[in-house]
């Protein structure tokens, strides 16, 4: 606590209270050709240098090449901001160094654990829908562009679902992908919060079993209806 939320204006205030906890959930895929990585972690920004060296490091502690390590944040806005992105304070900025270079360590230990529970799996893919979002550009009475709502311009709401199932049939992990903006906390709740991912992994967990990883996609300019 005590770390700014990333973002400038309505975002930048510091974290005071926690909402709902953060994750980051792993699932390693391996076959006798190659083994692929895909970490989902509820933080609103990280830099391409920073993502860059924990894929690196997590290819290195399960023994595969760092393009086979995907890292993906769900952009909540109501998490901690990491150092490389907005200047601030000297206390501000050690605060927000510390918990990156211990967000690493977590992100490399669940990527390793997965790794040691690997087991025989079946894997199917398909698509729906979730009408989630609305674009969020609209054009207000004086002809300016604002936050706000527009339904008549069309948005993505495909969500894709990948499930891994053990050879009887029971889910090991759900991932689902779906775009739109992590901001229902809202501006003023200066709240840590995994934002509508976490209510909707938990949901799909409770009707089916194993892990939920919530994959954040192209969010753009849509936001929660």
């Amino acid at each position: 606590l005590g770390i700014k939320r990333a973002g400038i204006r309505l975002f930048a205030d510091p974290l005071q209270a926690i909402e709902t906890d953060l994750t980051a959930t792993a699932v390693v895929l391996s076959n006798q050709a190659s083994k692929v990585v895909i970490v989902a972690v509820d933080l609103p920004a990280i830099s391409l240098p920073v993502s860059s060296e924990i894929r690196r490091l997590i290819g290195e502690a399960v023994g595969t090449p760092t393009s086979h390590v995907l890292i993906n944040i769900n952009h909540t806005h109501s998490g901690p901001a990491l150092p490389d992105f907005f200047p601030d304070s000297p206390e501000q900025m050690r605060l927000q160094q510390a918990y990156q270079e211990k967000l690493i360590q977590w992100l490399i230990k669940v990527a390793t654990e997965a790794n040691q529970h690997l087991q025989p799996a079946r894997i199917g893919a398909d698509w729906g829908e979730a009408a989630v979002g609305i674009y969020r550009r609209e054009t207000g009475p004086d002809g300016q562009d604002v936050l706000g709502e527009d339904p008549d311009v069309p948005i993505d709401s495909s969500v894709g679902v990948i499930r891994v199932d053990d050879l009887d049939g029971k889910a090991i992990a759900i991932l689902f992908s779906s775009g739109c903006h992590t901001v229902t906390m809202g501006p003023r709740a200066s709240l840590v919060s995994s934002d509508f991912p976490g209510p909707a992994r938990d949901l799909v967990e409770n009707a089916f079993g194993g892990l939920s990883i919530f994959l954040q996609a192209c969010g753009g300019n849509v936001n929660p209806v």
